[in-house]
C-alpha cells in the first residue's frame, strides 16, 4: 500500500487483517493456513477462492455499495477514489472500471479532478455540484465544461451567490437535461433584488419554455431570477422555492396543479403573492395531492397562506408549518390561525393525536413555535410573544383536544431576558418536564437570570417552586461566571425535594438528566471555554444520581465518554 493511502485506510486493514505485513510501500496479506499469495497479480477474481486474501473475498457488488457510500457527501470524490486505487491491485481495477463510481463532479477539486471525474465516468449519469464559497474552479470554465456532457446530468445543485457567469445561464436556458432528476439552484438576494436594492437580472426561463425532463422529482430554487411558469412537472415530489419573486399566485397554483406526485412543499419569503382580496377562483376549486405529507409556508402574507391551504387536498399531510416575520403583524394569533387553519382542522387532528409531549420554543421579544405531533406552528415579529403564544396554545386546545393541557411540556426559552410573569404562566398552566435555557454567546451579559429564578420559591407562594416537574435540564449558559449559580440551582432544588417531599404539587422533582454545553448552538465549534471537569464533578455530586452530559458525551467517574 501507498504511504499516501488515507490514515483510515491503513489502520482499516491492520484491525481486520492481523496477519498483515508491512513490505516496504506493500501490505502483504497471508492468511494463517493458507497458500502464499502474490498480491501483485493483475486479476485475483481469477485466482482460486481458497488462495484469496480476506480483503479480497468481500463480494464486489458488496464493496462497490461500501465505495458509494464512501464517497457519497465528499466535496473532493475524484480525489477520494483516486486515494482508494492505492490500496492493492484488485480495488484499483475494481475502481477504474467501474464508471458510476466517478459520476460525482464538485467544483472543489479544481477544473484538472474535474476533467478526470468526467473522462473516467465515461457515459454514466452525472450528479454536478457548484459551491462558490469552496470551489477552485474557474465557473466560465466549469459550466463550460459540465454543459458539453448535459446529456449525463442526472442532479445539478448551483450556488452561485453574486457571481452569475453567461456560461451557466445559457445552459440552463437553453437546453434541457434528459436525465435530470434534481435541480438545486441558489443566488444571492443583495443581487436579486429581493429588498429593492442591487441589479435585479431579468428572469431565466428554464430549459427556454419546453417541457421539463420527465424525471425531474426535486427542484429547490433560493433567491435567484428563475421563471418557472412553463415547467410541466408530472413527476415533481418536492418543491422547494425561496424568495423567487418572478412568480405570481395563479402561475404558482397551475405548477401544484400539474405535479400529482408532490409529497413535499416549502415556500419561504415571498411577499409579493397577491392577496385573496385581488384574487378569485371558482367556487368548490380544489388541487387534489394526495402524496402530500409536509407543508411548509414561512413568511408568506397571511391571505395567501389561507388561500393555498383552502385549495388544497392533502389526506396524507404528516407535518405543516406556518407562519412567520411581519406578515402577522398586528394580528391576533388566534385570528391568524382562525384565517389560516381552522377550514383544515379535520386534517390537523390526526397530527395532533401523535403527540406525547408539546415543544415549545419562546423568545420572548418576538417570536415563538409550538410543535403538537406533526403540527408546527412559527411565528415572529410579534412584539409580546408570551401572549401570542397563550393564545395560540389557548387555540389549538379548543380545536384539537382539551386533552393537549395534560400532555408534558418540553419548553425552550431562548436569549430570554427573564420575566415572572413566563414562569408563572408555564408554572400554573402546564407541566413542562424538559426545559432547555439556551443563548447564543453574544446574549450572555443579559440572560441567565432564570437560573436564580429557579433556585428559589415563588415569591408569591410559600411552598411552590417554579416548574416543579422538571426533570430534564438542558443548558448552554455554562461558563465561568454562570457555573456557581448553575451548580447552586441543582443543589437548592434537590435540597428543597428532600425537606419539602410531602408538601404537595409545588415541591421540585429531582433532576434525571442533566445536559450541559458551552455558548453554542448544535454544529458550531464552541465560542466559550473547554469543559471545567470539576465542576462537572460538582455537578454529578448535587445531581444525586442524575445522568450528566457535556456536549452530549456522558459524563461517568472515569471522566467522559468517547
Amino acid at each position: 500500500m501507498s504511504d499516501s493511502a488515507p490514515e483510515w485506510l491503513q489502520l482499516q486493514i491492520v484491525l481486520d487483517f492481523p496477519h498483515a505485513q508491512r513490505e516496504g510501500n506493500i501490505v502483504s496479506l497471508k492468511p494463517v493456513g493458507l497458500p502464499a499469495y502474490n498480491p501483485r497479480d493483475t486479476d485475483p477474481r481469477s485466482a482460486p477462492e481458497e488462495h484469496l486474501p480476506p480483503i479480497h473475498r468481500i463480494p464486489y457488488e458488496t464493496l462497490l455499495h461500501i465505495i458509494h457510500i464512501y464517497i457519497h457527501d465528499s466535496n473532493y470524490p475524484v480525489r477520494d477514489l483516486s486515494t482508494l486505487t492505492l490500496v492493492c491491485q484488485h480495488w484499483r481495477a475494481i475502481v477504474e472500471d467501474t464508471s458510476s463510481l466517478w459520476g460525482r463532479i464538485d467544483a472543489s477539486e479544481g477544473l484538472v479532478a474535474v476533467r478526470k471525474g468526467l473522462r473516467m465516468a465515461k457515459d454514466a449519469s452525472l450528479h454536478i455540484t457548484y459551491i462558490l464559497e469552496r470551489s477552485k474552479t474557474d465557473q466560465s470554465a466549469f459550466f463550460k465544461t459540465i454543459g458539453e456532457r448535459i446529456g449525463q446530468w442526472r442532479s445539478l445543485v448551483a450556488d452561485t451567490y453574486t457571481h452569475l457567469d453567461e456560461h451557466y445561464w445559457a445552459i440552463l436556458q437553453t437546453t434541457i437535461p434528459p436525465r435530470l432528476e434534481k435541480l438545486h439552484l441558489s443566488g444571492d438576494y443583495v443581487y436579486y433584488g429581493v429588498f429593492g436594492t442591487g441589479s435585479h437580472r431579468p428572469a431565466v426561463i428554464l430549459f427556454g419554455g419546453a417541457a421539463a425532463p420527465p424525471g425531474l422529482k426535486e427542484v429547490r430554487l433560493t433567491m435567484i431570477p428563475i421563471a418557472v411558469t412553463p415547467l410541466k412537472l408530472a413527476c415533481l415530489k418536492s418543491l422547494c422555492l425561496d424568495a423567487i419573486h418572478d412568480l405570481s399566485t395563479s402561475e404558482l397554483l397551475r405548477i401544484l396543479g400539474d405535479s400529482p406526485a408532490l409529497e413535499t412543499l416549502a415556500l419561504t419569503f415571498m411577499p409579493h403573492l397577491v392577496s385573496d382580496t385581488t384574487f378569485s377562483l371558482p367556487p368548490g376549486w380544489t388541487i387534489r395531492l394526495p402524496s402530500l405529507s409536509h407543508i411548509s409556508l414561512v413568511y408568506l402574507p397571511v391571505p395567501f397562506t389561507n388561500l393555498v391551504l383552502s385549495v388544497l387536498e392533502a389526506p396524507c399531510l404528516q407535518k405543516l408549518r406556518v407562519g412567520g416575520g411581519n406578515t402577522v403583524e398586528g394580528i391576533p394569533s388566534s385570528q391568524l390561525l382562525d384565517e389560516v387553519l381552522v377550514h383544515i382542522v379535520p386534517t390537523l387532528k390526526p397530527l395532533a393525536s401523535t403527540a406525547s409531549a408539546i415543544g415549545v420554543t419562546v423568545m420572548p421579544s418576538s417570536e415563538y413555535k409550538i410543535v403538537v405531533g406533526g403540527l408546527e406552528i412559527e411565528v415572529d415579529g410579534v412584539e409580546n410573544a408570551l401572549l401570542h403564544f397563550q393564545d395560540s396554545f389557548e387555540w389549538l386546545c379548543n380545536h384539537l383536544g382539551g386533552n393537549l393541557k395534560n400532555l408534558p411540556f418540553h419548553l425552550r426559552i431562548d436569549t430570554w431576558k427573564s420575566s415572572l410573569a413566563y414562569l408563572e404562566w408555564f408554572t400554573s398552566r402546564v407541566v413542562v418536564t424538559e426545559l432547555s435555557l439556551w443563548c447564543s454567546w453574544a446574549f450572555e451579559a443579559r440572560t441567565g437570570e432564570e437560573v436564580l429564578l429557579l433556585s428559589h420559591q415563588i415569591p408569591s407562594s410559600s411552598a411552590s417552586w417554579f416548574l416543579p416537574h422538571t426533570e430534564v435540564l438542558i443548558s448552554n449558559l455554562v461558563w465561568e461566571r454562570r457555573n456557581p449559580e448553575i451548580l447552586e440551582m441543582i443543589k437548592r432544588r434537590h435540597s428543597a425535594n428532600r425537606e419539602q417531599r410531602e408538601g404537595g404539587s409545588g415541591v421540585p422533582k429531582k433532576f434525571k438528566e442533566i445536559r450541559l454545553s458551552c455558548g453554542k448552538d448544535p454544529g458550531q465549534e464552541p465560542l466559550g471555554p473547554s469543559v471545567d471537569l470539576e465542576f462537572l464533578k460538582a455537578v454529578e455530586t448535587a445531581g444525586e444520581g442524575a445522568d450528566v452530559y457535556w456536549e452530549g458525551k456522558k459524563w461517568t467517574s472515569a471522566g467522559l465518554e468517547q
